[in-house]
């Protein structure tokens, strides 16, 4: 866009959507970028036939840290993840978000492509920003499951229900020809499809996905907007104040984070509740 069209496309719908994902292996079957594709096609079809803008897409996220070796243990010693550690991904969100803040928009809508938990740190980013600048800005952060309106799927990590939405979004990054591994979270964390009463990937399938995605993105759209309240006289942050936020968040809540779990910690369901802001006397 250039800018004149930008500040249009603002003042006709004040909502930005923000994509996110890593490069990761999902099977041999389908392209390492899988998360941060889908997340953005996503974003595009649902900009086009609801309104707002498309914020480039953030393609580095975590998943490859020492103490979260999950691809390690499952044989991978060269995961090709577009992977940064835990603080420098939540600080770049809360930095985000000042930025959409100050561009003049009412809402903003982060969808992750890469979900597992982590979701819910992005969340935590998001509010203690709003709490802590009392900005007008309606966020909502999600993982792409969680718009998944379709029989009972509720995401996957190169199973049947992702396999199928890049299928559908860009059927050129998936070749089902290429070798699948017979168990799961197999060869390059891959899973074996079909078999008795198993189901098979397909673009049909992954329309149906995509297609109930976009229609709740249309919902939570509206919703935000109706919700949105302008505060006269606001101004948004400067980038030294939101250093400063994201310091006493990240001193407040990092041990909260579920991507402060190890890999033994996650696996033996360990993570710590987050008690609420009114206990951090926040």
């Amino acid at each position: 866009m250039f800018p004149d069209e930008l500040y249009e496309a603002i003042e006709r719908r004040p909502v930005c959507l923000l994509a996110y994902g890593l490069a990761e292996p999902h099977g041999l079957y389908n392209a390492l970028g899988l998360d941060f594709i889908k997340a953005d096609a996503l974003l595009e079809i649902s900009a086009a036939q609801h309104g707002g803008v498309v914020a480039p897409p953030c393609a580095w996220h975590v998943q490859e840290r020492p103490e979260f070796d999950w691809l390690g243990a499952h044989g991978v010693r060269q995961s090709y993840a577009s992977s940064v550690p835990a603080d420098l991904f939540l600080h770049l969100v809360m930095i985000q978000l000042r930025a959409i803040d100050a561009r003049g928009f009412h809402a903003a809508i982060l969808v992750t492509g890469h979900y597992g938990g982590l979701e819910r740190d992005m969340r935590l980013a998001c509010e203690y920003y709003v709490r802590r600048t009392g900005s007008p800005l309606v966020v909502r952060a999600l993982a792409d499951w969680e718009l998944i309106d379709f029989e009972d799927f509720r995401g996957d990590h190169a199973g049947v229900c992702e396999t199928s939405q890049l299928m559908a979004l860009r059927p050129d990054l998936v070749d089902l020809k290429r070798t699948i591994d017979k168990h799961h979270l197999g060869t390059m964390c891959g899973v074996s499809f079909g078999g008795e009463a198993g189901q098979m990937p397909s673009r049909e399938l992954g329309a149906s996905i995509v297609q109930s995605q976009v229609r709740r993105l249309g919902q939570i759209q509206q919703e935000m907007l109706a919700s949105y309240e302008p505060q006269p006289g606001y101004q948004p942050p400067s980038l030294s104040a939101v250093e400063d936020i994201w310091r006493r968040f990240e001193r407040l809540t990092r041990k909260y984070w579920w991507l402060s779990l190890t890999f033994s910690e996650y696996l033996d369901q360990q993570e710590v509740s987050f008690p609420g802001w009114s206990t951090l006397g926040e």
